[in-house]
C-alpha cells in the first residue's frame, strides 16, 4: 500500500502543478473558493502619492511585469486573502506599477527582481522593500510593521500639540519637557521627527540667548548679562545652553553686586517654583540646575534652603541621578548638532563635520549619532542610506 501511495503521489504531482498554472492564468485561487477579496489598486503614480499624503496613509507599491509568473501567483493568492485585502484597503494606498512601462522609477529604486513590494510612508520615505513571493501571513507581518513605523501613539500626538501651545505662549520649559518625553524611546515616528526639529529650534533659541549674555558681560554690561541669564535658566530649562548659563550666572553672582538686589527674592521664588515643577514631572537635571543657582545665589533665603533639600533628595536616589545623567548626555548631543547647523549656515562645513564626528564618537548607537551620521554623509557628498520614494 505504501508503494502504491508513492506511485500515485508521483503521478498526481504534475497534475497538481497544472491545476495551479490554470488557477494563476484564470485569476482565481484554488485555496479561496467563492468570491475572493479585491485590493483596490491604483495605477496613477502621482494621484496615489497625493492621496497618500492627503489621507496620511502609507503606500504599498507592487512592482511586476505582465509575464511574471510569481507576480500572478501573488495576485491570486496573497492579495486575495480577505484579511490582507481588507487591511490594505483600509489602512494603505495600494499602487500597482508595471516595471516595463515605468522603467525609470524601477531603476531609481534599484528594483531588479519581480515581484518586488515597496512600502513607503506618506511623506515618501521607504520603510520596507521585499523581493519575491510572500504568503499571506508573512506579508501581513510586513504591513503591520510598516503601520507601526508611521503611526503616532495618541499620547505622543497629544503631547506634541500641548508643546506647540506652550511655545505659542512662551512657556518654553514646559514645551521642552513634553518634547523630550516624546523622543525618549529614540524612534523615528512622524510626530517624533517633528518634535526633534522643534526641540532643536528651542535649543538654538536658548543658545542665542546665551551668546547675547556672554557678549553683554564681555562689554561690561553685567546687569544685562545677569538678567538675560536668569531668563535663560528660567525659560529654557532642559537645554544645554540653560545648563551652561546657570553655571555662568553662578560665577557672575559671586563677583557682581547687581544680582543681590531686592528683586532676587522674587526671582528666587520663581526659580524654586520651576524647580518643584521639574521635580514633579521627573525632569531631575533641570531641577538640579535651578537648585544650584538658588543655593549659590540665594543660600541666605528660605528658597535656597529648600533648594538644598530638593537637590539632596535627587542625589540620594540612584535611579533619578541616572535619569539626570542621561538627560545631560542628550543635551550635549543636541547642542553639538545645533552647533553643526550654525557652522553650516556660516559657510564652514569643515567645522560642522568636526562637531558631527564628535557626536558619532561620543554617543554611539544613539539617535543623535544617527542624525549626525546622516548629516555628515550629506556634507561629505555621500549618497543617503535611504532613498525617498519620489519620481525623478
Amino acid at each position: 500500500m505504501d508503494r502504491c501511495a508513492k506511485v500515485w503521489g508521483c503521478l498526481l504531482f504534475p497534475f497538481a502543478l497544472l491545476l495551479l498554472d490554470r488557477a494563476v492564468a484564470s485569476g482565481q485561487s484554488a485555496a479561496s473558493p467563492g468570491r475572493a477579496a479585491e485590493v483596490q489598486w491604483r495605477t496613477d503614480y502621482n494621484a496615489a502619492r497625493r492621496e497618500g499624503q492627503d489621507k496620511n496613509r502609507p503606500l504599498v507599491v507592487d512592482f511586476g511585469t505582465k509575464e511574471c509568473y510569481w507576480c500572478k501567483r501573488l495576485d491570486v493568492t496573497t492579495f486575495r486573502d480577505p484579511t490582507v485585502a481588507r487591511l490594505m484597503n483600509e489602512r494603505f494606498i495600494c499602487l500597482r506599477i508595471d516595471a516595463e512601462q515605468e522603467a525609470t522609477l524601477a531603476q531609481m529604486l534599484h528594483i531588479q527582481n519581480y515581484p518586488t513590494i515597496v512600502i513607503a510612508a506618506p511623506d515618501g520615505k521607504i520603510l520596507i522593500t521585499r523581493e519575491g513571493y510572500m504568503e499571506p501571513a508573512p506579508f501581513l507581518e510586513q504591513l503591520q510593521r510598516a503601520l507601526a513605523a508611521v503611526s503616532n501613539p495618541e499620547w505622543m500626538a497629544k503631547d506634541y500639540q500641548e508643546a506647540v501651545k506652550a511655545i505659542a505662549i512662551s512657556d518654553y520649559s514646559r514645551a521642552i519637557a513634553l518634547l523630550r518625553s516624546i523622543l525618549e524611546d529614540g524612534k523615528d515616528r512622524p510626530v517624533q521627527v517633528k518634535a526633534r526639529q522643534l526641540l532643536l529650534d528651542l535649543e538654538q533659541q536658548a543658545a542665542g540667548r546665551l551668546v547675547r549674555a556672554k557678549e553683554a558681560n564681555d562689554k561690561g554690561r553685567s546687569a544685562e548679562a545677569v538678567e538675560t541669564l536668569t531668563e535663560l535658566v528660567r525659560d529654557f530649562a532642559g537645554t544645554a545652553a540653560a545648563t551652561e548659563g546657570g553655571h555662568l550666572l553662578t560665577s557672575l553672582a559671586g563677583s557682581k553686586k547687581e544680582f543681590k538686589k531686592p528683586p532676587r527674592s522674587l526671582r528666587a521664588k520663581e526659580l524654586l517654583a520651576q524647580a518643584r515643577k521639574d521635580y514633579e514631572s521627573g525632569q531631575y537635571l533641570c531641577c538640579m540646575d535651578r537648585c544650584e543657582v538658588l543655593i549659590s545665589n540665594c543660600g541666605d533665603l528660605p528658597e535656597g534652603e529648600e533648594a538644598k533639600v530638593l537637590e539632596g533628595t535627587i542625589k540620594n536616589n540612584p535611579a533619578w541621578m541616572q535619569t539626570a545623567c542621561d538627560s545631560l548626555s542628550d543635551r550635549l548631543g543636541l547642542l553639538y548638532l545645533s552647533l553643526a547647523e550654525t557652522w553650516i549656515k556660516k559657510g564652514q562645513p569643515q567645522q560642522a563635520a568636526l562637531c558631527l564626528e564628535r557626536v558619532v564618537k561620543a554617543f554611539p548607537s544613539s539617535q543623535h549619532a544617527e542624525v549626525a551620521q546622516r548629516r555628515l554623509d550629506q556634507i561629505q557628498g555621500k549618497q543617503a542610506q535611504q532613498t525617498n520614494f519620489k519620481k525623478p
